[in-house]
């Protein structure tokens, strides 16, 4: 009886933090930051799942990194080797570019309300070598925004916005700065997913490798490394 009480303690503890993981992972806010300082600062995106934080910089210097050892060489040329050999699950060419796009329309109005921009500020200043040519590509600009922003404005949450489009004729050249922030909740995807899921099942299977593809191609892979032309 002791054995047996044990076990069923062990078991609701197990159940309990599952269910507290779950639920955290369905509801914990997930963001992504991007920001850039004008006129020529250096790109951080920001992840952020619940408390976990991960920051990237985009544009900076690369660390130097050490020479590799033989055996690091070596289980590179393993590794490169297996990826040659091994078939893919999918292939891509086979997408179809119509019913992807219009799935990609109906998940955007689906995500209507899922999606909260916390800072949106995005500035342009324009400048080419023909003043005539920034004229253009201001009025281009500034229709796109016209026309994007009403449509974010109806299916998102725009929380904190400031969008700048501007050209400046005695400038050197064009530059640009932002920052944003968009959060969302995983909780807001199972339902949209189930409503979608025929149409991204049926684009999966356009894409997907059957086994006698993947065998077929493993194969082939093979006998052009065995018998280079």
């Amino acid at each position: 009886m002791m054995v047996l009480r044990i076990l069923g303690i062990v078991l609701c503890v197990v159940l309990l933090v599952f269910v507290v993981l779950t639920a955290f992972t369905l509801f914990a806010p997930a963001r992504i930051e991007i920001k850039r300082d004008m006129p020529d600062g250096q790109i951080k995106v920001r992840l952020g799942f619940g408390p976990i934080k991960k920051v990237f910089r985009l544009g900076g210097k690369r660390k130097k990194t050490k020479k590799p050892t033989k055996k690091q060489k070596k289980k590179e040329k393993r590794e490169e080797h297996k990826q040659e050999t091994t078939a893919p699950r999918f292939d891509l060419k086979r997408l179809p570019i119509d019913r992807a796009l219009e799935l990609l329309v109906e998940l955007i109005y689906d995500l209507a309300g899922a999606v909260v921009w916390e800072k949106l500020h995005v500035t342009v200043i324009l400048h080419t070598s023909d003043a005539a040519r920034t004229g253009r590509l201001l009025g281009a600009c500034s229709a796109v925004v016209g026309n994007l922003y009403p449509y974010l404005a109806r299916t998102h949450v725009l929380k904190d916005t400031k969008i700048v489009i501007d050209a400046d004729f005695d400038a050197q050249k064009t530059v640009w700065g932002l920052d944003i922030s968009v959060m969302t909740r995983l909780c807001w995807y199972p339902r949209i997913l189930w409503r979608r899921r025929k149409e991204l099942w049926a684009l999966w299977k356009a894409i997907r490798l059957t086994k006698q593809e993947r065998e077929a191609w493993s194969q082939k892979q093979m006998a052009s490394q065995q018998h280079p032309a």
